[in-house]
């Protein structure tokens, strides 16, 4: 019976937990309803749910001219381009199922995220293999780390995200004798 009690309590708390997040994931639905009120995405604070991780190996020549953070891993040079989890992001261009986000400033520095099955944009890459996505960042050639490859869109959770149109009949005026 403790047990119960105890599997009971760790529901709830976990429940309580979920409910009072400050971002939701962002869906098909809620784009189909800016697009019905003629609202851009560019008007939109997007954030990322996952930390998204890019690497790309170096010779010892490319080494002085990267900007990102550098290790050297098994004898290689390794530059890291990490965007913590919950970084803020902007729209830089949309497709009919894709959206491109930039988390930093710069003419190409965005990742794309494409509508996956259950309805969220996730981050996509040109090709994957190996559980690694191949991207073109910032005019050079990253691989999405596999952790980041579930990575999707997410929103503050307020009213703005879920738009209603509020109606309201008139009467009509009559003239005053």
């Amino acid at each position: 019976m403790k047990r119960f009690y105890l599997l009971l309590f760790g529901l709830s708390f976990l429940m309580l937990i979920s409910s009072c997040s400050k971002t939701i994931y962002f869906s098909q639905d809620m784009r189909n309803n800016l697009n019905k009120n003629f609202l851009s995405l560019d008007k939109i604070q997007f954030y990322n749910s996952r930390k998204i991780i890019l690497r790309r190996n170096l010779s010892y020549a490319d080494t002085k001219v990267a900007r990102g953070e550098i290790k050297l891993i098994k004898g290689q040079y390794v530059e890291k381009i990490i965007i913590p989890k919950n970084t803020p992001g902007v729209t830089v261009s949309e497709g009919g199922n894709s959206i491109s986000v930039a988390f930093e400033n710069g003419a190409y520095r965005f990742l794309k995220f494409v509508l996956n099955d259950e309805n969220q944009y996730q981050i996509s890459a040109d090709k994957w293999s190996n559980d690694y996505g191949k991207v073109k960042y910032d005019t050079l050639v990253y691989y999405i780390e596999p952790k980041s490859s579930r990575a999707v869109l997410k929103v503050i959770k307020n009213d703005r995200y879920n738009l209603q149109k509020k109606t309201r009949r008139v009467k009509g005026k009559i003239i005053s004798h």
